[in-house]
């Protein structure tokens, strides 16, 4: 469902501006804009019980429509970092994106939504209206449902005797101190990914913003009546991104929704284990071998988890560095292996061994596998595609004129295959992987194409013909696929009838 869903939006976005593909970006993106609003909002609010009201007036008053523009702007780029959390929470799950070493970035993401929550209900209670009172008011029968004390916080942190203008200074010092913290834990969050993308496409960073700016000025958020702690008020307009918990406690009770959220913490936390029962040869560490590394640090370079780091050497080898591989970091996307620069299949040796290589899939058996296919097509206009496993399973292509050669990642592959594949015979070669800014290890796309255009060493030498070469990032089209073997062979039956000619 959630790939039909980014199919979908690729017929409306560019393939690399898909919002989809950015849910994490467009996350802080928005928990920014909610920051920078909400420090000018700051610097006009009176933290007293009866400038609380009026300070929330006095903006949504303004003549100029500055103020309606300032607290929208606010309001709804945090409803909005709460859905696109959510939606980035259930995508990243469901892509199994728990496992190995994602593990690290997935424990330290999953307190950030709370903080997020906190962050919201103690900004909506500043306004200080209706709205705020009902949930000052349910959050602490909320507290109550918990042991250990919770009862004596309640009652004397949220209950109305203890509503006064030292209440407004705490909540004003706690709806500022949790998104510093929600910005210090969303850099941990990425801390074990190399170069991390905070924001999305600037294409979809001033879509977002005109968009927020919209809603403020159409939808203006607006307050409430003034609280009353005399009065309960028979209806209220809720903001449900961030006030959802208490009509939920409403409905079942206390204790059952701090089962739920417990409960629900608790399995997505032991996620991660599930590591050792989900396993599969593809899963296997990349190995360095000393004896073929030169230490140029390429492979630590390219890779999207920071799994290969740099060391002193500790052979006899004259070189000053090695490559070593972190296993409990590397996610076996063999991109480091395309970017050996031993990884070819040019070199005259039998057996050839890269200095960074993949147990299950090395690059003396690609090699083997790449002639033995070649070898084995009977048809003319010979085509070697070379497929992403993580984007679809190609293999249905594989017929007499065509071998179909799956890959961990398409950036796994070194350049010069395309060269050797070429030079054994084939036609043509096409290089399928994920949708473009979809990669299932970030950056192997991105490798792709800079390797391609001579901008990242190792590169496709110029020699090798690129009108007999077709990169795509198909994810699962098979029709893109089809129409480029198609093109392939009609400019191969073309050249085969103008030599005779020349």
């Amino acid at each position: 469902m959630f790939s039909q869903v980014a199919d979908f939006l690729d017929n409306i976005f560019p393939p690399h501006a898909n919002p989809w593909r950015h849910l994490g970006g467009l996350a802080f993106l928005c928990l920014l804009l909610s920051c920078l609003s909400g420090i000018i909002a700051y610097t006009m609010y009176d933290t007293s019980v009866q400038g609380a009201y009026e300070s929330g007036l006095r903006l949504q008053n303004d003549p100029m429509r500055l103020g309606p523009l300032l607290r929208g702007l606010h309001r709804y780029a945090a409803d909005a970092a709460v859905l696109l959390v959510l939606l980035h929470l259930i995508r990243e799950t469901v892509q199994f994106h728990f496992l190995g070493a994602r593990w690290f970035s997935w424990l330290t993401g999953l307190g950030l939504p709370g903080l997020l929550l906190i962050s919201g209900l103690t900004g909506l209670w500043l306004l200080w209206d209706e709205r705020a009172l009902y949930s000052v008011t349910a959050t602490a029968q909320w507290l109550q449902a918990l042991p250990l004390g919770s009862e004596l916080l309640a009652r004397n942190f949220l209950s109305t005797q203890a509503l006064n203008d030292r209440f407004f200074s705490l909540i004003m010092f706690i709806h500022i101190g949790v998104p510093l913290l929600l910005l210090g834990g969303t850099w941990v969050h990425v801390q074990r990914i190399s170069m991390a993308r905070f924001y999305p496409p600037r294409s979809l960073i001033w879509g977002s913003l005109g968009m927020l700016v919209a809603l403020a000025l159409a939808f203006p958020a607006e307050s409430l009546n003034p609280a009353d702690t005399s009065f309960n008020a028979a209806q209220l307009s809720l903001d449900w991104f961030f006030m959802f918990i208490h009509p939920l406690a409403q409905a079942l009770s206390d204790q059952t929704v701090w089962l739920m959220v417990s409960g629900v913490g608790l399995a997505l936390a032991m996620l991660p284990l599930l590591t050792k029962f989900m396993r599969t040869a593809v899963s296997q560490p990349a190995q360095v071998h000393l004896a073929h590394c030169n230490g140029c640090g390429r492979c630590a370079a390219d890779c999207p988890f920071t799994a290969v780091m740099m060391t002193q050497r500790s052979d006899a080898s004259p070189h000053k560095f090695q490559a070593w591989v972190n296993p409990n970091l590397c996610t076996a996307c063999g991109i480091c292996v395309g970017a050996c620069p031993s990884s070819t299949p040019f070199r005259r040796i039998e057996d050839i061994v890269s200095g960074i290589d993949m147990p299950d899939l090395t690059v003396a058996m690609l090699r083997n596998q790449l002639k033995h296919e070649l070898a084995a097509l009977t048809g003319l206009h010979q085509i070697v595609l070379f497929s992403c496993r993580q984007a679809a399973n190609l293999s249905c292509f594989a017929d007499h004129s065509t071998a179909v050669i799956p890959l961990h990642c398409a950036a796994m592959l070194p350049p010069s295959f395309i060269d050797y594949a070429l030079r054994l015979g084939a036609a043509g070669v096409i290089l399928a992987g994920c949708k473009e800014g979809a990669c299932e290890f970030r950056l192997g796309d991105q490798w792709v194409r800079q390797r391609m255009a001579g901008l990242r060493e190792p590169q496709l030498r110029a020699r090798v013909p690129r009108e007999r070469l077709r990169v795509l990032w198909p994810g699962r089209d098979h029709l893109v696929i089809q129409k480029a073997a198609a093109d392939l062979r009609r400019s191969a039956n073309l050249t085969a009838l103008q030599t005779p000619h020349d």
